[in-house]
């Protein structure tokens, strides 16, 4: 999903991202996601918490930690190498921010989520790094690309509560944040209304030919949301990864994003 939305960016400002940077992305996003999840998996004292995919990740912790140790110098290898000045610098903010954020979670818990819930933190942050690629390398007319990466940044952020919300267990919804609460309830009216967003978006860039596909990509995101909100047909793990599979809609538009 990193690598698609990453790669879209830089059709929609007209740039050609070198080939390992998408790749790049793709595999800083798992090992930030393993991290986390086996840190999950540490805390015993939250097991009431936790969902099978933390138990797996918990279960298998050694062989993960094994991959962790041979993938991290090489990624860190080409981030030194082969990685721009620029993306190497605004890259950088973002992980750390990312890094002190999760630190924070996992040392103090609902304290810090209490001022700003994970849901919210991981949409904006992954947006964020998604666009960072294609951010350092335009000049002049950076604030074009705001607008969309703000709109994959609420359907992230859709997505992360709407798992939180189908996934969660009694206790988990119980300890939820007030604004996760809020948006799970409303998870039907905040898609069609972020589908319709998007529609008018594209609308006003009609001319921008990439621009205008992954505004039609992030409507039919939505879309697909607001389905699975709607349906009563899929299991849990299903909508689980359903809902992930919803924003990988700019592959639809490949041919015309070149």
């Amino acid at each position: 999903m990193a690598a698609v939305w990453s790669w879209s960016f830089a059709r929609a400002a007209h740039i050609d991202l070198p080939r390992f940077a998408p790749l790049l992305l793709a595999v800083g996003t798992w090992l930030v996601y393993v991290t986390d999840r086996i840190l999950d998996g540490l805390d015993r004292a939250n097991r009431e918490y936790l969902r099978e995919r933390h138990h797996f990740y918990s279960e298998h912790r050694k062989a993960f930690l094994a991959a962790n140790a041979v993938v991290c110098p090489i990624f860190l290898w080409i981030v030194f190498t082969r990685m721009s000045p620029a993306a190497r610098l605004e890259d950088s903010a973002v992980f750390a921010v990312a890094a002190l954020y999760f630190l924070l979670v996992h040392a103090h818990g609902a304290g810090v989520e209490r001022w700003l819930p994970k849901e919210l933190a991981v949409g904006t942050l992954f947006a964020a790094a998604t666009a960072v690629p294609t951010w350092s390398r335009i000049a002049g007319h950076r604030l074009a690309l705001v607008p969309v990466v703000a709109l994959f940044a609420l359907l992230c952020w859709l997505n992360c509560v709407a798992i939180e919300a189908w996934e969660g267990t009694p206790a988990t919804r119980a300890g939820a944040h007030s604004t996760t609460v809020w948006v799970g309830r409303h998870l039907q009216e905040l898609a069609a209304g972020t589908a319709l967003l998007s529609i008018g978006l594209a609308a006003t860039h009609f001319r921008a030919d990439a621009l205008f596909c992954l505004y039609l990509a992030s409507a039919m995101a939505a879309l697909l949301l607001l389905w699975l909100a709607r349906s009563n047909n899929f299991t849990a793990i299903q909508l689980r990864v359903a809902v992930d599979a919803v924003l990988l809609t700019p592959l639809l538009f490949t041919a015309w994003m070149r």
